[in-house]
């Protein structure tokens, strides 16, 4: 059986998925959290695999954004990092001279054309540019609770 990490359990829920319909669409935001996971069908949610059988893996980085569809939107979007998406965020944290995405960076993706497609009838893959800035001051690994604030 596999084992699930807790936190990612925990923190995989919620928030809506960044929309790149037009060029230009922009998501920026602060770092929550960030997973590997298998990517899914859209279709019928069933596991992606490659011709060998291996998964079809994929970044979720989930973001605190200052956009809001309607009032019961929290600004929390999941951006789903695979592809050529993957190209531009790695790109931008090398050039931001980090070692990978960290909880509190500031990342921001931009879908900025679509290429060529690669075969008659399909769609072209959108092309991103993305930005990064590792946050200014390290994030606590441990709980460090605020004895003002109580829960219940």
């Amino acid at each position: 059986m596999t084992e699930i990490d807790p936190n990612a359990f925990l923190m995989g829920a919620g928030g809506r998925s960044a929309k790149f319909e037009r060029e230009g669409d922009t998501v920026v935001g602060y770092i929550q959290h960030t997973e590997v996971r298998q990517q899914t069908d859209i279709k019928d949610n069933r596991p992606l695999t490659w011709d060998d059988g291996s998964p079809r893996m994929q970044l979720v980085v989930t973001l605190e954004t200052d956009d809001r569809d309607d009032d019961d939107d929290d600004g929390v979007r999941k951006l789903y990092v695979k592809g050529q998406m993957q190209k531009a965020v790695s790109d931008a944290v090398r050039k931001a001279g980090a070692r990978g995405l960290a909880i509190g960076g500031k990342l921001g993706v931009k879908y900025v054309s679509t290429a060529e497609p690669k075969q008659r009838g399909f769609n072209g893959a959108k092309q991103y540019t993305a930005k990064y800035e590792a946050p200014t001051q390290p994030v606590s690994d441990g709980f460090e609770p605020d004895p003002d604030d109580q829960p219940f």
